[in-house]
């Protein structure tokens, strides 16, 4: 019995002294637990950005808006069809509800009407959320307006000629990970290499130092290009995932995203001595990104308290991008400003570490 005691303690000592195993079997679990928590439990309301488009100031249309008004998780936007179904496109607007002209004679004439529920398929949010209240609140007002077969239907009209599974929704994510993965971790071989004297006997050398970083960069740059070639060979063939954007696009895209996240990586590099000091940071800026930017659930299912953290994070802004890019998906924010956040978080993160960084 004391000889197996004795063993425990060591096995003990030994999985406490391994950071990286400590984090992975305890403190990972609890990240995930309390992100997914707060995101799952939290009390907050949902709320989605809808439109109102009425022809007229009829009464009845005027009831309509009322009742959508009454809805606590629409925040309503009334306006003409054209400038609504406009921002809709542009992602300003989760849904449009197109009420017709004529609504009161039809009405009084026992005639069916059909309100016109426009939305892109490509919006989880659309899809799972606000069309199953939107024909709660339809068959609400028809069982009001009348006792007798229904007198409105409602017609769903997709503003996109496909629709989004979760599939879909789902690879842009991965490859966005997998871009934060390659990126932030171009640090570890850094603080490797610094700790074991190898960058001081580099600098004695005729070597320049822009060259080895260089290289470095380079090599980041094309395992991700194979990385997201590989994964969008796997959506296409295995699950049918079609990519739907430009091609030079989606490699620019690629391209600034892994600039971007190897420029933090290089940041975090300039501050920590030990490889076993880089691991938990390291690990403690991924899963934050990886959880809280929306690269695998539509960022309006968080709480409203967490919205500006996802906001402050660049991998929101390349998932974004890349989702808009391989399946059309609704934008968050418009493409020109994904581009500008990600170009300005790399141009900071690279002239931090060329201020900071320590080749001994």
């Amino acid at each position: 019995m004391k000889t197996f005691i004795e063993l425990l303690k060591s096995s003990i000592r030994q999985f406490l002294r391994d950071k990286g195993a400590f984090f992975f079997t305890l403190a990972f679990p609890v990240i995930f637990m309390f992100t997914f928590g707060m995101i799952y439990s939290s009390g907050d309301s949902f709320n989605a950005d809808i439109g109102v488009a009425t022809p007229d100031d009829s009464a009845l249309s005027q009831t309509f808006i009322a009742a959508f008004e009454g809805v606590p998780a629409f925040t309503v936007t009334t306006g003409t069809q054209e400038e609504l179904l406009d921002s809709l496109r542009k992602g300003e607007l989760t849904a449009v509800v197109s009420i017709p002209a004529g609504l009161d004679a039809a009405e009084a004439a026992g005639k069916t009407a059909t309100i016109k529920l426009y939305y892109d398929p490509t919006s989880n949010t659309a899809t799972q959320v606000v069309i199953p209240i939107v024909n709660e609140v339809i068959g609400k007002l028809d069982r009001q307006i009348s006792q007798q077969p229904p007198v409105i239907q409602l017609s769903e009209e997709s503003i996109q000629s496909h629709t989004m599974r979760s599939i879909d929704y789902l690879v842009p994510g991965i490859v966005a990970m997998s871009i934060l993965s390659t990126g932030l971790f171009c640090a570890v071989p850094l603080v490797q290499q610094r700790e074991k004297k190898i960058l001081k006997r580099w600098s004695a050398t005729p070597l320049n130092r822009s060259s080895l970083i260089y290289s470095q960069v380079a090599f980041r740059l094309v395992l991700a290009l194979v990385q997201t070639g590989l994964l969008i060979f796997i959506a296409s063939s295995v699950f049918d995932v079609q990519m739907l954007g430009s091609w030079p696009l989606l490699l620019g895209i690629v391209l600034l995203g892994a600039l971007c996240l190897i420029s933090i990586g290089y940041l975090i590099a300039s501050f920590i001595k030990t490889q076993e000091a880089a691991m938990p940071v390291l690990q403690l800026v991924q899963f934050p990104m990886m959880f809280l930017s929306g690269i695998f659930f539509p960022l309006a299912m968080m709480p409203d308290f967490m919205k500006p953290v996802a906001a402050a994070m660049p991998l929101t802004y390349l998932g974004d991008a890349l989702r808009q890019v391989m399946v059309q998906g609704a934008p968050v924010h418009s493409m020109l400003i994904n581009v500008l956040v990600l170009g300005a978080v790399m141009l900071v993160c690279m002239m931090l570490s060329i201020r900071y960084f320590r080749w001994e």
